[in-house]
């Protein structure tokens, strides 16, 4: 996990919003996901190996609340590869009873990454993983999604059906910012753009993009650095 950037950057633009700006964020999540409650955000987890001290949530481990997190935990190890790193949220929380899992992003590279596992046992469980998930999302790939270039992507809507089985109401909300990151030539310069990038990743993997938007929501909010959307 790379260190936060000062003053630019999507995990910077993220703790900005969440802490001079939350009732703006609080208001645009609830019109991108048409869930009127109150957003409550988990704090982040402790981490005292980053300049920051704090790091991000892990695969399963937000719900280690749940009362029935064992079996939760049972399932997850023979749904995904215990080695490696899990996924890194960079942020939840919940409306009502549903979990709503963030993504953040400040420049387009953020949303182009492949598989890294090497062990084939590893990638047989990803494989089963991904395939289940394409059956549920009725998608059509012309690529395996672990050869993707959107792995990313793949494993986090894998994430969400996992929560499906569990029956754990879960959603994913893309967090674009514009004009966020101060290099020109990686910035996003609008909400259309980050929209292309978003679609491009949808036909990479099969996906129908109505069919996704019952389970994704967007936001692009604005940044220090530019008045608009």
């Amino acid at each position: 996990m790379a260190e936060i950037g000062l003053g630019y950057g999507s995990e910077y633009q993220l703790m900005r919003f969440l802490g001079h700006h939350r009732e703006e964020l609080d208001k645009m999540i609830q019109e991108a996901t048409h869930h009127f409650g109150d957003v409550r955000w988990l704090d982040f987890p402790f981490d005292d190996n980053r300049i920051s001290g704090d790091g991000e949530w892990k695969g399963i481990d937000c719900f280690e609340i749940l009362e029935n997190y064992l079996d939760i935990q049972t399932e997850w190890k023979n749904f995904w590869p215990q080695s490696g790193n899990a996924m890194n949220w960079d942020g939840i929380f919940r409306i009502d009873d549903t979990w709503y899992f963030v993504e953040a992003k400040a420049h387009k590279a953020e949303s182009y990454q492949k598989c890294g596992a090497t062990s084939e046992k590893s990638k047989d469980l990803i494989n089963n993983a991904f395939s289940k998930t394409i059956e549920w999302l009725q998608a059509t790939p012309t690529i395996e999604w672990i050869e993707s270039n959107c792995y990313q992507l793949a494993n986090r809507l894998t994430f969400l059906y996992f929560c499906h089985r569990c029956g754990i109401k879960a959603r994913l909300v893309y967090i674009g910012f514009v004009k966020g990151f101060r290099r020109k030539k990686d910035e996003v310069q609008s909400a259309e753009e980050w929209m292309n990038v978003w679609k491009e990743e949808f036909e990479n993997l099969g996906l129908n993009f109505e069919t996704v938007t019952q389970h994704i929501s967007f936001i692009h909010p604005i940044c220090e650095r530019n008045g608009d959307l």
